[in-house]
């Protein structure tokens, strides 16, 4: 039996997968995983105690029960926008700095935005800096953190933190560093101006590669560390939300794919670049294949937050209550991290129960939002493959199918750690013959509800558009 370990590790928990040749899930593992915010508006994770003592802690859960030498490859994914300082050994200089909810660059997002103009941006980096931006915070460590940048050697992706520690080779992949304005469109590299501009050593930011290529292979102290055989292929890999794209089978042009965690990420695949405002463009998994991306600060954080006013009810008509969702400022489409949430349209005859769920329809606004703003650029699928543990929850898909207008097809038990096996499985065996299910999964269909939410989803965006307006608050 031939076996493929897929990792990913996320911001609430590391999931790992072993799959078979057929594509059966053999075992699964589930590990906690936490955050540390050390100041308003600063998010890590450390990335030693958390997720490389998760990666081990995976490794002895599945090598108890199977036959290490069977592992035929492995792949880990992460979340995407996020980078650690690593020394030369691989090992932290300072924890993991996380994606777009880390605010630390906002004042210098602003500087960096004017001295080289949106447009200028746009054409080299396929969009404007934003919080998610990863050269922003470098130079943040440069500046405010010297001690921390002159021990760093490489400032790694988060799944690349894992995987250079197995295979002694830095390297980030083309999907998450697109997607972290880290690729100049012209090279295909790191921006050398930038670079040049602000003094950051080049050597300090490995190349990219695609993620469905191999890295490299396990080496003797890795294989001593983590039981997994030397010589053991290890690929690339790319963020959490290509993994799950892969774990559905949505990576081809024409296919789409949301996911629904902690926060809501979208990815709509097209056979030709675009650039739009406020959101990810780039290549996607396979590099014949880009994408349009977008991410929110909102999802199962923003449900939770939410949960403390009432549990959710069903009801035949809108609320009429406009939440917005911006608790951690708003990320795609309007990169505002300064922006606050808000209750509006309440009035004497709503009870919390209805404001609670108020909060459940703000995820089927804002993803409405977002899915039109994606159309205005590329034609959007019938059907929208959805994952994450929010598609679990039957009732939260009907009331998203219903207010966005679209037909889901959520995926039950899948998360990026399989997509992750599926991408090692292409070490060995072409994507055209990947052993995909062939279930046919049931599909959720907007009802006669669906009309009623049309004139709410406009003014959601409008409301949004004003709340998010530089200089509002």
């Amino acid at each position: 039996m031939k076996l493929y370990m897929g990792v990913d590790m996320g911001t609430s928990s590391t999931k790992a997968a072993l799959m078979d040749e057929r594509g059966c899930v053999l075992s699964r593992v589930r590990l906690e995983s936490s955050v540390i915010s050390p100041e308003e508006g600063f998010f890590e994770v450390d990335a030693e105690g958390v997720w490389w003592k998760n990666f081990i802690a995976v490794c002895k859960k599945f090598f108890s029960g199977f036959d290490a030498s069977s592992l035929r490859a492995l792949c880990v994914s992460s979340v995407c926008g996020s980078f650690v300082p690593v020394d030369g050994a691989f090992r932290p200089v300072h924890n993991a700095i996380l994606y777009g909810i880390d605010r630390r660059s906002e004042s210098l997002v602003r500087d960096l935005n004017a001295r080289y103009g949106e447009a200028f941006l746009k054409r080299r980096l396929g969009n404007a800096f934003s919080t998610h931006s990863v050269l922003p915070k470098i130079l943040w460590l440069k500046k405010s953190r010297p001690d921390v940048y002159a021990r760093t050697a490489h400032f790694v992706s988060s799944l690349n933190f894992i995987t250079a520690r197995l295979t002694g080779v830095p390297r980030w992949d083309v999907p998450t560093a697109h997607g972290a304005l880290m690729l100049d469109g012209e090279t295909e590299a790191a921006p050398q101006w930038f670079l040049e501009d602000h003094g950051i050593a080049d050597g300090k930011i490995p190349p990219a590669a695609p993620a469905i290529l191999p890295l490299g292979t396990v080496s003797r102290s890795a294989a001593a560390e983590t039981g997994i055989p030397e010589g053991t292929p290890v690929m690339n890999g790319a963020c959490d939300v290509n993994a799950e794209a892969m774990a559905v089978n949505a990576v081809m042009p024409g296919t789409a794919v949301a996911v629904f965690g902690s926060t809501l990420s979208i990815m709509l695949n097209t056979d030709a670049p675009h650039s739009l405002d406020g959101f990810m463009s780039g290549r996607s998994l396979f590099p014949e294949v880009w994408r349009i991306g977008a991410a929110t600060a909102s999802g199962g954080r923003t449900l939770d937050w939410g949960r403390a006013l009432g549990a959710f009810s069903e009801a035949r008509e809108p609320t009429g209550i406009y939440f917005i969702p911006y608790l951690d400022g708003a990320r795609s489409p309007f990169t505002n991290p300064s922006a606050t949430g808000a209750f509006l349209g309440l009035t004497s005859a709503h009870s919390p129960s209805d404001m609670a769920r108020a909060v459940w329809e703000s995820l089927g606004y804002e993803l409405a939002m977002i899915i039109s703003k994606m159309e205005s650029a590329a034609p959007f699928p019938d059907v929208l493959e959805t994952s994450g543990g929010l598609s679990n929850v039957p009732e939260l898909m009907r009331l998203i199918a219903d207010i966005t207008g679209r037909t889901l097809r959520p995926h039950p038990d899948v998360d990026a750690s399989q997509g992750d096996a599926f991408i090692a499985m292409m070490s060995e065996i072409p994507y055209d013959r990947l052993p995909f299910s062939g279930q046919e999964l049931p599909l959720i269909r907007p009802d006669e509800r669906a009309g009623h939410y049309a004139k709410h989803r406009a003014r959601f965006q409008s409301l949004c558009e004003m709340l998010t307006a530089p200089g509002f608050l």
